[in-house]
This record gives structure tokens, C-alpha cells and sequence, in this order.
């Protein structure tokens, strides 16, 4: 090796917030490297039960790389694996045009070549890398299939590290990756990275998310040849055309049921406006104030839409005489469909005029598996966020690098829409 053993670690260490146990041996099966790896893992935490995973994990992997279980080079690749299936907090762009080479084709070579992307990857050599800029590349993955490339995946890291801290913790020193896919076959630029939340000590530019995406658009403008892409600004429509997609039938089915009840109900508002003689210039009629309670207890007896259920939304009301911007929110839900509030039904009609929605959660099954997903329109573009952790009692929701490119090629219809 060519670095002492202590360096190494102090190296892998800034990568904490990523060392998770099942992930590390997850990515050591996939490359077929570091059979024993859980047994190295078990014998380091028995030697010491109270350091943090992340520490064992390091001493693992540097135990590995003692005995040549592993190299350089598969560290590498393991950290690169961990952080695509990591990062996905994400702000999509339009990507609009790509470099050409001089017979007007895509060719990944003359990318590479002109952006000065490592052909190996260089993630923790490049840690202490001199430069005066703000962002190392330090790999990239090209994702293709019969029909060619479909993108390049490019990684980056903060050319200085910077200090974390968590509630009632010490700070941490860490390194704060972010991948930047050139996505050609969806026509998306994605920046993907984590959350900003726990960065101290630092500028706007490193601390905020706002300052964090325009740094990195600027560092990604600055590569020659460069890229063109522009704001997804119609996001909010797009998220009412996926709301519509999915609640759409499950309404019909309640609507339907619904009618079934006409005659009671019609007896039972009667009764109330009889007993309370409501007043008439009510927005909303005793009538369909009942209804939208009833259509919310029939919602709770539907199946889950096979495509999946909505489970938060932030809408707002524009049309007020006084143009004030009534916002509607219905969240902590306990993953339960939104269709069971009444103040859904109550809203409805609102959203229906509107047309618009700013934020959106759902939770769908895809094809390798059960999803958890944000979407808002944030940054004055598409933000979509795979959940880390939920309460989904579905075995799988945990992300991962496959289920963001199913959830993109799901969402990607209605993106422009």
C-alpha cells in the first residue's frame, strides 16, 4: 500500500455518514470481494462494543486492504457503489444539449477526455488533491444498454472537508460527495446529494442547499465543452397531472359507493338543518360537508391503487377576492391515502381549479420494490427525494440506485406536462 494504515483510516473515517454495515457488505458481495468481511466486522466490535459502526466498518475494510483482501482500487468502487445508492436527494434540470464531437455525435471519449474525468476511480487519493477549485471529480459510471448510453454519472467532491454536527454530538470532520448524471436518455441533468442541514461553519455557497446546487450548476457550466439545461418551472402542474394519475380512479370508486347512500344521507342532512337551521351563506352546504365525510370513511375501505397512493400534499388557493395564498397541507398521515382526510375532499374542488401542487409524497411499488418518495418544486425546479427511512411496513422500502431509475422512468411522463 502506499499510504500507512492510519492514513488510510483517518481517509475512509470522513466517509462516516455513509459506512452502514448491510451497505459496506452489500457492495463487497456485489463485487465478489471480502468473503469474510461480517466475520472481520463481528471480531473488531467485540474487541470494542461502544465505537460507532462506522469506525468498525472503517477497521474492516482497512483490515482488508492489510491482507490484500482487498485493493486500492475495489475500495474505491465500493465507496463509489455506497454513494450511488446513498445520495437521492436530487434537483432536476432539462437537459437541452450535450457536446458533440465533430461528426455531430455523442461521443462519451472526447467527454471524458475534455472534462478530464479520471478513468479509474480516484475518490480517496483525491481527498487531499490540490487544486483551487471548489468540486474534485473523482470517477464516473457510464449506465448503457443495447441501444447505447443512456448516461454518465459523474462524481464529486468537496475539494475541502468540511465539519458536521448532529444534536447533543461533537462536530465531525467529512467529506461531502455530490453525483452529477448526465442523463441523455431522459433528457435530465440530475444533482444529486444529501441533505445541508447539519453543516457548520461554513458559507452560504457550502451550507445552504440554494448555495450548494448553484455552485455545482457553475462548476458543471464552467467544463468545456459544456452542457445546456434550464429550470423544470412547470413542476407544479406536472405534480398535479401524477396526483390526478393516481387518485383519479380511487375517486370514481368513492363517487360510485357514494351514491349508494344518497337517500340517507339526503334524510340525515335534513335532520341537521332542521335541529341547527345552519346558515345559508355557508361556503360549503351541510350536504356536501357530509358528503366529503363519507367519502373519506369509503376511501379508507379501497385497496391501495396498484400504481400507489399519495400520502402528502401542499397545495394553494390563489383565487381568494384579496389574492392571499390560502395553503392546504395534509402530511403525517400515517402513510395512510390522502383520500381518507376529509380535508381532501373539502379541497378538492380548490385543487382542481389550481392545478398546481408544490409538494407531493407517495408511496409506490416498483419493480424492485416498495418506494417512498418527496417531490416539490423547489429551487425553482423539480426536487424529488427517495426516503431513507420510513414507516412503510413493506419489506424493501429501503432506495436504492435501481429504484431511483425506476421512480425517474415513472415520473419522468409527466415531467413537462
Amino acid at each position: 500500500m502506499k499510504k500507512n494504515n492510519s492514513e488510510y483510516l483517518q481517509k475512509v473515517l470522513l466517509f462516516n455518514q455513509y459506512l452502514k454495515k448491510y451497505l459496506v457488505a452489500d457492495k463487497l458481495e456485489y463485487i465478489n470481494k471480502f468473503p469474510n468481511f461480517n466475520q472481520i466486522y463481528t471480531s473488531f466490535r467485540q474487541e470494542d462494543d461502544k465505537a460507532d459502526t462506522a469506525v468498525i466498518v472503517a477497521r474492516s475494510l482497512i483490515y482488508g486492504l492489510e491482507n490484500e483482501i482487498i485493493s486500492e482500487y475495489d475500495l474505491d468502487e465500493i465507496l463509489f457503489l455506497i454513494l450511488e445508492d446513498s445520495l437521492f436527494n436530487t434537483y432536476l434540470f432539462n437537459l437541452n444539449s450535450v457536446p458533440l464531437n465533430e461528426a455531430k455525435q455523442l461521443d462519451i471519449e472526447y467527454l471524458l477526455n475534455s472534462w478530464k474525468i479520471p478513468r479509474e476511480h480516484r475518490i480517496i487519493n483525491n481527498i487531499d488533491a490540490k487544486t483551487i477549485r471548489d468540486y474534485v471529480i473523482c470517477g464516473y459510471r457510464i449506465a448503457d444498454d443495447e441501444n447505447g448510453i443512456e448516461s454518465l454519472r459523474v462524481l464529486l467532491l468537496d475539494s475541502k472537508i468540511i465539519n458536521i454536527q448532529q444534536k447533543n454530538e461533537e462536530t465531525k470532520e467529512v467529506v461531502f460527495p455530490t453525483i452529477v448524471e448526465i442523463d441523455f436518455r431522459r433528457q435530465l441533468l440530475h444533482i444529486r446529494l444529501r441533505d445541508v442541514d447539519n453543516i457548520v461553519g461554513e458559507s452560504e455557497k457550502v451550507s445552504t442547499m440554494s448555495g450548494r446546487i448553484e455552485n455545482t450548476l457553475n462548476f458543471i457550466s464552467s467544463l468545456k465543452p459544456d452542457i445546456q439545461y434550464s429550470e423544470i418551472d412547470n413542476f407544479k402542474t406536472s405534480l398535479y397531472n401524477l396526483e390526478e394519475y393516481l387518485l383519479n380512479e380511487k375517486r370514481n370508486q368513492a363517487y360510485v359507493k357514494l351514491e349508494e347512500f344518497d337517500s340517507e344521507i339526503e334524510i340525515f342532512t335534513n335532520a341537521v338543518c332542521e335541529k341547527f337551521n345552519p346558515p345559508a351563506s355557508h361556503e360549503i352546504t351541510p350536504r356536501e360537508y357530509i358528503n366529503t365525510g363519507v367519502l373519506s370513511i369509503i376511501a379508507t375501505t379501497l385497496n391501495r391503487n396498484e400504481l400507489g397512493d399519495v400520502v402528502g400534499i401542499k397545495f394553494r388557493d390563489t383565487q381568494s377576492e384579496d389574492r392571499k395564498y390560502a395553503e392546504i397541507t395534509i402530511k403525517d398521515t400515517g402513510n395512510k391515502c390522502i383520500s381518507t382526510s376529509n380535508l381532501y375532499w373539502l379541497n378538492l374542488s380548490v385543487l382542481q381549479n389550481t392545478k398546481a401542487i408544490e409538494f407531493l409524497k407517495i408511496i409506490t411499488q416498483v419493480e424492485s420494490g416498495a418506494v417512498v418518495v418527496n417531490m416539490e418544486f423547489s429551487l425553482d425546479t423539480a426536487n424529488i427525494r427517495l426516503l431513507q427511512r420510513s414507516a412503510v411496513e413493506e419489506s424493501g422500502a429501503r432506495p436504492s440506485q435501481e429504484k431511483y431509475d425506476e421512480i425517474i422512468d415513472f415520473i419522468k411522463p409527466f415531467i413537462g406536462q
